[in-house]
């Protein structure tokens, strides 16, 4: 029995401290490279915002369902907390986005913001709280997205 306690805290240390990932989404600095495939394939742009807290596992059930919710319509690209600040990336970005980026809660956060491909329109924005618990944000959300690409065709 002695054994078993620290054995099962280091267990669970291993499963919540790692750092949660946007599945299929790409860093920040790959931006321009999105944006020309969304151009091309006639998608739109979703900026992903992550929190400073990289191991929150709300962070990661709302990133799941946020990835699902904007699945086929977007491409997604991920700009976290410590980069919001970073003058040399936030100027490449379009003022829309610096508005939006500007509004957001820290620490332990997650949200995904659709725009046009040139990243001048706000289409949709959906946060954390939302994705965990709102179905009808998510499914609201999610509607709007794809009516904006459907304009796309």
């Amino acid at each position: 029995m002695k054994i078993f306690f620290p054995i099962a805290l280091f267990i669970a240390g291993i499963q919540f401290g790692h750092a949660y990932e946007v599945a299929g989404a790409k860093p920040i600095d790959k931006l321009d490279a999105e944006v020309a495939k969304v151009k091309e394939s006639k998608k739109l742009i979703c900026i992903v915002y992550t929190g400073r807290d990289e191991s929150c596992p709300n962070c990661a059930e709302a990133a799941e369902a946020g990835v699902k919710a904007v699945r086929g319509a977007t491409e997604c690209v991920v700009i976290k907390e410590a980069q919001v600040k970073d003058k040399a990336i936030t100027d490449k970005l379009t003022p829309a986005v610096r508005k939006m980026l500007a509004q957001q809660p820290t620490n332990a956060w997650v949200s995904f913001s659709v725009y046009d491909a040139e990243m001048n329109t706000l289409i949709a924005t959906i946060g954390r709280t939302e994705l965990q618990k709102d179905k009808k944000a998510i499914k609201a959300f999610t509607e709007k997205v794809r009516a904006a690409k459907d304009e796309l065709k």
